[in-house]
């Protein structure tokens, strides 16, 4: 099953962790009134994907950072909400590859963490 796409390629195969949250943007109206009610205005929600990959080889995480390289690609991720993938547009943290072992024709990395920020 697909879970993870990234510009239409699937990554789903090097996931070992998948997080979606939901943030509640609300103006700058919101906050504590005069006698000490809260009042917020919601302006939207937007979707934050947390990805955790496996170990990769060297091949596998080429792939993927080139898919991520662009500062902006469309995410097509399955939605706890609704079960169902959705696509959004988002920009992406900052990918920290890191070496677990680098041996002649054997670079293996660590698991890495990147999320991304629905625009």
């Amino acid at each position: 099953m697909d879970y993870l796409k990234i510009n239409n390629v699937d990554f789903s195969y090097l996931v070992s962790g998948l997080k979606v949250g939901y943030e509640t943007l609300v103006s700058d109206k919101s906050g504590r009134n005069a006698a000490g009610n809260s009042v917020i205005e919601v302006i939207n929600r937007k979707r934050k994907v947390y990805v955790t990959l496996r170990h990769t080889t060297e091949a596998e995480m080429r792939s993927f950072l080139n898919a991520v390289k662009p500062f902006v690609v469309n995410v097509t991720v399955l939605d706890p909400e609704t079960n169902a993938l959705v696509t959004i547009n988002a920009n992406i943290g900052t990918p920290e590859p890191d070496y677990y072992t680098i041996q002649p024709n054997n670079i293996i990395y660590k698991p890495m963490s990147l999320n991304f920020i629905e625009l």
